[in-house]
């Protein structure tokens, strides 16, 4: 009976793990920054959806798309994500909104390569929207030609080579800009699962938990 209950605990330890690592940015900007064409990159006390903040930044207006970027800290191993969801929230702060295109709305890089999916987010000027995809081969993720600006191929990532980015991501990107021309843009709610050491640690626990017991 001891030794059951000790694995339900590795089951309840790892379920609880696989809910994921959360941006809330209720109090700061949690290491994210910008990549390609923003600048005045900011965390904003007063503008976050459900909570106290979020994260903002503007286009340089270069003609490049720009991209907020996850703290380096936060990737590495992160092969858990494959069949679970990454999750957002957009506001859109100025700007028409309206640019779509072949351009990857999520990236991510790793293994030498960069992948990237389209998933037909389209921002709202004054609004908050929640945007939300799978990263698996089920799903248009391609390679992307065009880092970091976001072009997409017309080659799709595989298993095999989603599986080798996210067993070594290096850079996690969500599209910051979807106007042609002067925009801005804020990011909050960001939601996606952590990697298996922090998992391999957790179950270790857990068998050494069984053992005390036994």
């Amino acid at each position: 009976m001891r030794t059951h209950f000790a694995l339900l605990s590795i089951a309840a330890l790892t379920s609880t793990s696989f809910g994921g690592i959360a941006y809330s940015f209720d109090s700061d900007d949690m290491g994210w920054g910008t990549v390609s064409d923003a600048t005045g990159f900011m965390w904003d006390g007063t503008i976050g959806n459900g909570g106290l903040g979020a994260i903002r930044a503007r286009d340089v207006v270069g003609g490049d798309i720009w991209y907020f970027s996850a703290p380096a800290g936060d990737l590495g191993n992160l092969s858990g994500l494959y069949g679970n969801s990454i999750s957002y929230d957009l506001l859109g702060l100025t700007g028409n909104q309206a640019l779509g295109g072949d351009r990857a709305d999520v990236m991510i890089s790793g293994a030498g390569m960069t992948i990237g999916i389209d998933f037909g987010v389209q921002p709202v000027l004054d609004q908050w929207i929640s945007a939300s995809t799978i990263v698996s081969a089920d799903l248009d993720w391609r390679i992307v030609d065009d880092f970091p600006d976001g072009g997409l191929s017309g080659t799709d990532a595989t298993i095999a080579d989603i599986q080798a980015v996210l067993a070594d991501v290096t850079g996690l990107y969500i599209r910051g800009e979807y106007t042609n021309g002067g925009d801005a843009m804020a990011l909050d709610n960001v939601n996606y699962v952590p990697s298996p050491g922090a998992l391999s640690m957790l179950s270790v626990a857990g068998l050494l938990i069984a053992r005390r017991r036994r």
